[in-house]
């Protein structure tokens, strides 16, 4: 099935049963205060996909710079983890049993594969990799966490093509 982003930018192909509408789902529980929502979530044979999106490279961007900016002062980090813990608390509440990946699809003309590392590194740092460790865990809350840009996603994930608009 063809899925698009909530800015109607890009497209994705995703199973019938991916979740698309978390945020819907989120607002009609009263909680969007409180837990943010990632764009897309698919389950694979293997885990649990949270998938995020964040495209600068397309027409009509109001303010590309301000995209850095929330880079530089670590806000899009924080936004970024928030979404995790939204993503991974809906998963959790239904049952999911597979291991969670994290996969932040960021396309931005100044985003080089190396800033795409730093940037997985530091939000890295905010999930609960190490909590996960304590023996009254038995949940694989985080698997693997990723920021790639679409060519890499295509790359990786060809089986979910992804397409900029």
């Amino acid at each position: 099935m063809i899925y698009r982003d909530e800015n109607n930018t890009c497209t994705i192909e995703l199973p019938e049963t991916a979740i698309s509408n978390l945020h819907d789902k989120f607002a009609q529980a009263g909680l969007t205060d409180y837990l943010s929502d990632v764009d897309w979530i698919v389950e694979t044979s293997d885990s649990v996909m949270l998938i995020e999106y964040k495209n600068t490279d397309i027409e009509n961007v109001r303010n590309p710079e301000a995209f850095y900016e929330k880079i530089k002062n670590d806000k899009l980090i924080e936004k970024l983890r928030k979404k995790y813990y939204g993503g991974v608390f809906y998963s959790l509440a239904c049952k999911t049993e597979k291991p969670i990946d994290y996969i932040c699809i960021i396309e931005a003309t100044k985003l080089d594969r190396v800033w795409r590392k730093k940037l997985t590194a530091k939000i890295k740092r905010g999930l609960p990799y190490k909590l996960q460790e304590l023996p009254e865990i038995e949940a694989t809350l985080i698997h693997k966490c990723q920021v790639l840009s679409i060519a890499e996603w295509n790359e990786q994930y060809s089986e979910f093509p992804l397409k900029a608009l």
